[in-house]
């Protein structure tokens, strides 16, 4: 039950901030941090690092509706609002990773995520590469809305 609430709350975001103008592009940005999460979670919970809890459908090692939820809906939303500037970014990424340390911290404390040889701080390191990572490939494939605007 907690993986179809975090979707929820996600997907209610998703549709109160959402500018559905520019969805063809942010898409790409929901599909990429979509596949960053498969990809950590994979090799995490392969490594018997972590593991999910009552999952309702899996999806490789992780849960369908965590996937579709909070990565694909933030991933969108960031690429949406990926600013131009440099010093904006970095507050962009440190209050991103905030939010999903929240979550993650939350996750753990009702038990739907279970730490075996993992720790928070590496939850962290790993949320702010994969944010980094996704805000260059935004600049590269032009994904933020600015970016496609006439100049």
């Amino acid at each position: 039950m907690p993986w179809i609430i975090t979707f929820i709350v996600s997907w209610i975001i998703f549709f109160l901030l959402v500018d559905w103008r520019y969805i063809k592009y942010t898409v790409w940005g929901g599909l990429l941090a979509l596949s960053f999460q498969l990809v950590v979670d994979e090799i995490a919970i392969g490594l018997n690092l972590y593991d999910f809890s009552n999952v309702v459908i899996r999806i490789f090692d992780s849960s369908l509706f965590f996937t579709l939820g909070a990565p694909f809906c933030i991933g969108v939303l960031y690429a949406q609002t990926y600013p131009k500037n440099n010093i904006l970014r970095l507050i962009d990424v440190i209050i991103s990773t905030a939010l999903f340390f929240i979550m993650e911290y939350l996750l753990v404390h009702i038990g739907a995520l279970k730490y075996f040889h993992w720790h928070y701080l590496y939850s962290l390191i790993i949320d702010v590469a994969a944010l980094l990572a996704l805000g260059n490939l935004i600049t590269i494939f032009k994904l933020s809305p600015w970016m496609r605007r006439e100049k």
